[in-house]
């Protein structure tokens, strides 16, 4: 039962046996501050549930792992994000099938302002907040009667005037002429005028501004940029958005501000990678699967596809008996070749038996005995903190069954671990480099290297099922 059901039922009993006067709530002005920035979920049949917004990322779609779900059948497993920047909400689409409705039109993201209505399926999200920073800001004119001044107050107004003349020649000329110059681009994005912005934005950075205007000229490039890379990837121009995105990334995807385009980068190759699959172009469709990052929204259903492919290149040669078949399996068991090499292992045998005899008990157990082997070794390992190791079982146990849980939660422990640790061997590598510009250069470098390798360490099939030759004997399949 989802949250939406429990208050369904809640109301239509409470409707019973109260009257009408003892259902009138008055909110006092505590008790709105104390409720902050919310959602407001709200059924096709009126009922509604409060939905606080307390994280820094919300997630909302029909799988159980989301952070708000939905059972609808027009809400797609991980439907869209609700995500903390700055002093506001943004709402962004991570589905690759389903819409996303603000305010009656379909987006792609957006930031959202108190009173908004985001509408995914049949269930509409209201957004209410009584932070200032949430209101939607309108422009108005104010009028104001002329009065004649004396000359007391001329005088006053005359040497403000020239003392801010003096302080704003020194102090705030340039940073005010930045303002105009970022509203100016501002408005030539909002005109789809991309290139002659961009050219703007990037001499800006050049110059020494400050935190909070490079802040705004970095927001106004990955917004000309997204729009860029989407424009691209339309009409089958797939290759073209990730092709532009990789060269953007590789200039400014260590800033904050570009994790947008990184989750945009993902949502491309994942499109693309199943499109080719779709075509039987195998290799081509792992590669764009192995590359989307082990942080992603996406991630999951990359590694899904990769073992797809790897079960649908298990063919045993159709002229086989039962017994042939049983007998070529169980040497490969016997020699602990589990999962490959591809076509010749014995996991792909024991299908093979299956496939003619779903009840054959020998191949049951045998499938069985492999999980127990590469789960008792898992768990050995992640007993002892050797958190590679570890994963490089419990990856091999997942190939097998994607449906424990378990095994699911040790393995993005065991990554979380490792990529806690790779982060704290940079930080002591830049403790020791000492100059601005050295610092720099490592940070590109490090971009580079996740641009180029991004996904591929974590893509354990590309890396193993599919050589010819074992390598490394202390991982055993």
């Amino acid at each position: 039962m989802t949250v939406i059901d429990h208050v369904e039922k809640k109301t239509d009993m409470a409707a019973k046996d109260v009257a009408l006067e003892a259902k009138t709530m008055v909110l006092t002005e505590t008790m709105e501050r104390t409720l902050g920035p919310r959602l407001v979920c709200t059924t096709p049949t009126g009922s509604s549930q409060i939905y606080p917004l307390n994280k820094h990322k919300l997630v909302i779609g029909r799988s159980v792992e989301a952070d708000l779900n939905l059972l609808d059948p027009l809400v797609s497993r991980k439907h869209c994000v609700i995500e903390k920047q700055n002093d506001g909400y943004v709402v962004r689409n991570v589905s690759t099938t389903n819409p996303l409705f603000l305010n009656d039109r379909p987006i792609t993201e957006k930031r959202l302002y108190a009173g908004d209505q985001v509408k995914i399926g049949s269930v509409s999200l209201a957004f209410i907040s009584d932070r200032p920073e949430d209101a939607r800001k309108f422009d108005t004119k104010l009028l104001t009667k002329h009065k004649r001044m004396g000359w007391g107050l001329w005088f006053s107004v005359f040497l403000l005037l020239c003392f801010a003349v003096y302080f704003g020649y020194f102090n705030a000329y340039t940073p005010l002429k930045i303002k105009w110059t970022l509203s100016s681009i501002s408005k030539q994005v909002e005109l789809g005028k991309f290139q002659s912005a961009q050219k703007k934005l990037k001499h800006l950075l050049n110059l020494n501004l400050s935190p909070i205007h490079e802040h705004q000229a970095m927001e106004l490039l990955t917004k000309s940029a997204l729009t860029i890379a989407q424009n691209r990837a339309q009409e089958q121009r797939l290759e073209d958005g990730i092709d532009y995105l990789l060269d953007y990334l590789e200039d400014y995807g260590a800033r904050k501000e570009s994790e947008v385009l990184w989750d945009r980068l993902d949502h491309f190759r994942l499109t693309l990678g199943q499109r080719l699959e779709k075509n039987e172009q195998n290799q081509p469709a792992l590669r764009q699967y192995a590359a989307i990052r082990e942080d992603s929204l996406y991630f999951e259903e990359a590694q899904k596809a990769i073992r797809r492919i790897w079960l649908a290149s298990q063919q045993p040669r159709q002229d086989q008996t039962l017994t042939q078949l049983l007998k070529e399996a169980e040497t490969h068991f016997l020699a602990k070749r589990f999962l490959k090499p591809v076509n010749q292992n014995a996991y792909a045998l024991y299908q093979a038996v299956l496939s003619l005899d779903p009840e054959h008990q020998l191949a049951l157990k045998r499938i069985e005995q492999m999980k127990t082997f590469y789960r008792e070794n898992g768990d050995a390992y992640f007993t002892e903190k050797k958190w590679s190791k570890a994963l490089s079982f419990f990856e091999r146990y997942y190939l097998i069954d994607t449906e424990d849980s378990e095994i699911k939660d040790k393995i993005k422990l065991c990554r979380e671990n490792l990529s806690t640790s790779k982060s704290r061997r940079s930080a002591s590598s830049k403790k020791k480099t000492n100059t601005a510009a050295d610092q720099q250069d490592e940070k590109r470098a490090e971009i580079k290297r996740l641009l180029e390798e991004s996904g591929t360490e974590s893509s354990w099939i590309m890396k193993y099922l599919f050589e010819d030759q074992e390598k490394n004997t202390d991982k055993p399949w």
